[in-house]
């Protein structure tokens, strides 16, 4: 687990920002002066190497997997993986939930939205039905453990996001 004055920080951000879209991340910033004792970013290792960083929100029985990302030069191997189930074990009694980018056929990185999907099915996620649109972004929400309701996933959402969660828009399917 991180603390906010840890010495990995510069490390993880480093990741952080080199694995995510800008318009996907909170700023780093803001992400370290939420940790506490529901907001936990965990940082893994192999062999003394940084391999990778999570960063979880808990409420009541679900983690929220917000980010995670593995070294660009050890993808591939397995370790996002290994840090899914690792991430499992450390939270046996919760339900694991993840948003991702929505496949769409049109999208500029269509093929890495399906690739990341089935990444997760591999894992034991399971598509949830939820679907939403947050900052121009359109999400499937995708849990492993156990389903999520929507209703669960808009009181997280509400609690994680407060004020700015007003502007997720939810999609119905038939």
């Amino acid at each position: 687990m991180i603390c906010k004055n840890d010495h990995e920080l510069p490390k993880i951000k480093r990741l952080y920002v080199s694995s995510f879209p800008d318009d996907e991340r909170i700023p780093y910033h803001r992400l370290v002066s939420m940790l506490g004792s529901t907001r936990v970013m965990h940082v893994y290792y192999e062999d003394g190497q940084f391999i990778g960083m999570t960063y979880i929100f808990l409420f009541r029985d679900i983690a929220y997997l917000g980010y995670i990302a593995v070294e660009e030069g050890m993808r591939g191997k397995g370790l996002g993986t290994s840090i899914l189930n690792m991430l499992c074990d450390m939270y046996p009694a919760y339900r694991v939930a993840i948003d991702i980018e929505e496949p769409d056929a049109e999208a500029d990185n269509a093929q890495e939205r399906i690739k990341r999907r089935d990444f997760y099915v591999a894992n034991r996620f399971e598509g949830t039905g939820i679907f939403y649109r947050f900052y121009h972004v359109d999400y499937e929400i995708l849990s492993r453990n156990g389903s999520i309701t929507k209703g669960e996933w808009q009181a997280l959402i509400r609690e994680h996001w407060g004020p700015f969660a007003k502007t997720a828009v939810y999609k119905e399917v038939s």
